[in-house]
């Protein structure tokens, strides 16, 4: 008697995934009900001293002699760091050199820039986003978990009386009720599919599950005439996937 479960390599790729997932919803979860506020708060600390000074955006990105810009020790005073996405906003928004000297050109720019620093760093909707994305790889992970769960319930049994198993269902499968097989997935994919004789298919998929290879062995001693339908398949089967 042969039994194919689950494969050990596939089952813990899947979880990988799902406890990424699960890891990318605690982090999203987090940037919207903690961290993204917490950096609204902060630049809501220091707006009036941001506006008030009325520098441009190359004062404020240009690095002094320890590595810090103006920007940075504004923050630096409220024991924070200047926020990623507000200093590349802020960056977005240096001229070329080919308007640096252009009137309406820096206008425009410090007209940009004091409506920048008016704003949260994040919005509201950057939060919501937050929030979605939480929502979406929670799902995808307790997918995950599911697949799992759902195909270790599964086995597939073959012996001298046919296929049996959940994986085949309520019913053995007897070796004289397969019609046929379809090897053209074999050598690649490591899947063969069976045509039952009331026209039923129940496929065999040796990445999902271990020791398909055997049970497609056990299955073509009882029923060689199934081999010769491909016989490049049937060495493959003989010599394991």
């Amino acid at each position: 008697m042969v039994i194919a479960k689950l494969n050990r390599e596939y089952a813990l790729r899947l979880i990988g995934v799902g406890a990424m997932m699960v890891g990318i919803c605690l982090w999203s979860i987090y940037d919207g009900a903690v961290a993204y506020p917490k950096i609204n708060q902060t630049m809501e600390s220091v707006r009036e001293e941001l506006l008030a000074t009325n520098l441009t955006v190359t004062a404020w990105m240009d690095r002094g002699d320890d590595g810090k810009t103006l920007l940075d020790l504004v923050f630096v005073q409220k024991g924070a760091t200047a926020p990623s996405k507000l200093v590349k906003k802020i960056g977005e928004l240096k001229l070329s050199k080919e308007l640096a000297n252009d009137t309406a050109a820096r206008e425009k720019q410090a007209k940009d820039l004091r409506e920048l620093l008016k704003k949260p760093v994040y919005a509201e909707q950057d939060l919501t986003t937050q929030f979605v994305q939480a929502g979406i790889t929670l799902f995808l992970g307790l997918l995950a978990f599911g697949v799992i769960a759902f195909r270790a319930t599964r086995h597939y049994i073959a012996d001298e009386q046919g296929l049996s198993g959940t994986g085949v269902g309520p019913t053995p499968l007897a070796y004289q009720d397969i019609a046929s097989m379809d090897w053209s997935r074999w050598q690649d994919k490591g899947i063969v599919r069976l045509t039952r004789s009331d026209k039923q298919v129940l496929t065999l998929d040796g990445w999902y599950y271990s020791g398909i290879t055997q049970i497609v062995d056990e299955l073509i001693k009882h029923r060689p005439d199934l081999a010769q339908q491909q016989p490049e398949a049937a060495a493959a089967v003989g010599s394991g996937q």
